[in-house]
């Protein structure tokens, strides 16, 4: 087939078929194409249809090349064929007949046509991802703005939590201007207050003593948008007008107003190198502006109230330290005056006693009366005599106890006082009370002995009021000893007891539990604001029918 060689010349597979279709001529590109070619019934079996110009009701019978070969016309259409390795290939296929032979040209299009289906893909997906770009925008807006939510309330709560904890505005200045300073990235944060027509420093982060109380002022744009609740952020050369030092290139400075209502409290001053703040960030440090305006006059006020409270107290305390400094000196003054009568009444006729004595004794020295009633007039006298050393003994322990010519501070020592209250107190006891003392030596102690020696007494007169409602044989036992450089001294009784429903009530003034006319509710009261005027304790201990034990603890040094 000498002249079927041109065919070699072509660049595409080719192959010539003759009149009874059998394949009398392949071209090198076809050998090297089809390199598993055996047999052109199944060479043409591995093509499929995948555009064909042509229609025959038997297409779906047929393979391409069957096609082919039955028309009678030139013929040209696309197929896919399958190599041995399942891969596909795309040819485009054209049918020519030249002298009774069939010539068909197999032109590879599977680049082309994998690239025109890659193109539709990647035309497809463009639009996919632009689909998805435009949804992950709106997304990461979303994201973005509710990363923002979240700071600004995580922010805005530990602030909240700061102002429910306490009321002091140090604190919440601090912890606020501390969320602002990180939030921010800023190296310096201040809060400055009102003040006529500047602002004054009032806490700074990072904390600088220097930097409090100092005057700062404000150029008239800066203050318009202050005036208008407008957040101002701009670069600037110098922190405030009135500074001597510059800003580095680069500053930015941030300013929040702080109002309540239309009332402008002060402003937060933020220097950052941050180029850019975002809408939202602002959002953030207006809310922080909107609850520290809240505590500040929630603070405000409760500083103010808390100061009127203690004013207050002091001055209840006052009165009732006075009120209990004027019981005590009316009723030191009723048993002063009492005890000055008692004294002028008894020497009185105690003088009298003692001159009848004398005369008694000069007339018993002559020895004109007989042995009968001289021995009457010796026992007379020796019954006057120790009659009126008793009363004098008395007088000079109620002289003694008042201190009526005595200094109110002086040196003392316990114990002889606690037996002068004893002297004066026998007739409290009688038959149905024994006192046990138990004294230790002691050091002479500064004190007012007046005082002291009325705590012992209301002490003692309780403890034997106590046992006399038991209706026992009582026993009081009064201990003194030195202990840690401190003079104790302890009253035991084996009385009734103090109940415990009022065991916190007893120091309390005008609080009895005795009969009307008996007790008025002020020993234990007064005596306990006499030792502590000693910078002593008074303490107790007590249970129901077993008795009662108090502790008087006064320094050696006052």
């Amino acid at each position: 087939m000498d002249k079927l060689n041109f065919l070699n010349n072509f660049s595409d597979a080719v192959c010539a078929l003759s009149k009874d279709n059998e394949v009398i001529f392949k071209n090198s590109n076809f050998i090297n194409e089809f390199s598993d070619y055996t047999s052109f019934e199944k060479f043409k079996k591995r093509f499929n249809f995948n555009l064909c110009f042509l229609s025959y009701e038997n297409i779906k019978k047929l393979t391409p090349l069957d096609i082919l070969i039955k028309s009678k016309e030139n013929f040209h259409t696309i197929c896919s064929y399958q190599k041995p390795n399942e891969d596909y290939n795309f040819y485009y296929i054209n049918k020519y007949i030249i002298d009774n032979y069939t010539v068909i040209v197999f032109k590879d299009v599977t680049s082309s046509y994998s690239y025109d289906s890659l193109k539709v893909k990647y035309d497809s997906l463009i639009n996919k991802y632009n689909e998805v770009k435009e949804l992950t925008d709106k997304y990461s807006k979303l994201q973005e703005h509710a990363q923002s939510q979240v700071l600004k309330m995580g922010i805005i709560n530990r602030i909240s939590l700061v102002i429910r904890e306490t009321n002091d505005i140090e604190t919440v200045l601090s912890s606020a201007l501390n969320e602002i300073h990180n939030f921010t990235g800023s190296f310096k944060t201040y809060f400055s207050m009102k003040e006529k027509n500047s602002f004054r420093i009032k806490y700074v982060i990072p904390s600088d003593d220097t930097q409090i109380n100092i005057l700062t002022q404000y150029d008239n744009d800066t203050l318009s948008e202050i005036k208008n609740k407008n957040i101002s952020v701009s670069v600037c050369k110098k922190e405030y007008m009135n500074s001597e030092e510059f800003l580095s290139d680069g500053v930015n400075r941030v300013i929040i107003p702080v109002y309540n209502k239309n009332k402008l409290l002060g402003i937060i001053v933020v220097l950052t190198k941050q180029r850019f703040i975002p809408e939202e960030n602002k959002e953030v440090l207006q809310s922080i502006s909107v609850h520290l305006s809240s505590s500040i006059i929630q603070a405000g006020l409760i500083s103010q109230l808390n100061k009127k409270n203690k004013k207050l107290e002091k001055t209840l305390n006052e009165l009732k330290e006075t009120q209990i400094q004027l019981i005590n000196s009316e009723k030191m003054a009723s048993v002063g005056q009492l005890v000055s009568g008692v004294a002028h009444e008894i020497n009185t006729p105690l003088a009298a006693i003692n001159s009848n004595n004398k005369m008694i004794e000069k007339i018993l020295t002559k020895n004109v009366l007989d042995k009968k009633h001289t021995d009457i007039l010796k026992e007379l006298n020796l019954i006057d005599i120790e009659a009126t050393g008793r009363i004098s003994n008395i007088v000079k322990s109620l002289k003694r106890f008042v201190r009526l010519d005595e200094a109110q501070f002086q040196s003392a020592d316990i114990n002889n006082e606690i037996n002068l209250t004893l002297k004066l107190l026998e007739h409290e006891f009688k038959d149905d009370i024994t006192v046990v003392k138990e004294f230790s030596d002691l050091p002479k102690i500064t004190c007012s002995v007046n005082m002291l020696n009325q705590v012992f007494m209301n002490l003692i007169i309780n403890s034997c009021h106590s046992i006399r409602e038991k209706g026992i044989k009582g026993i009081i036992t009064i201990k003194t000893m030195v202990k840690n450089d401190n003079l104790i001294v302890k009253i035991i009784d084996n009385g009734n007891g103090i109940p415990l429903s009022n065991q916190n009530k007893i120091f309390n003034v005008g609080f009895t539990t005795k009969k009307t006319g008996i007790g008025t509710g002020l020993g234990l009261s007064i005596s306990k604001k006499i030792v502590e005027l000693h910078k002593g304790t008074i303490t107790f201990s007590s249970k129901q029918s077993v008795g009662t034990e108090f502790t008087v603890t006064i320094p050696n040094k006052i």
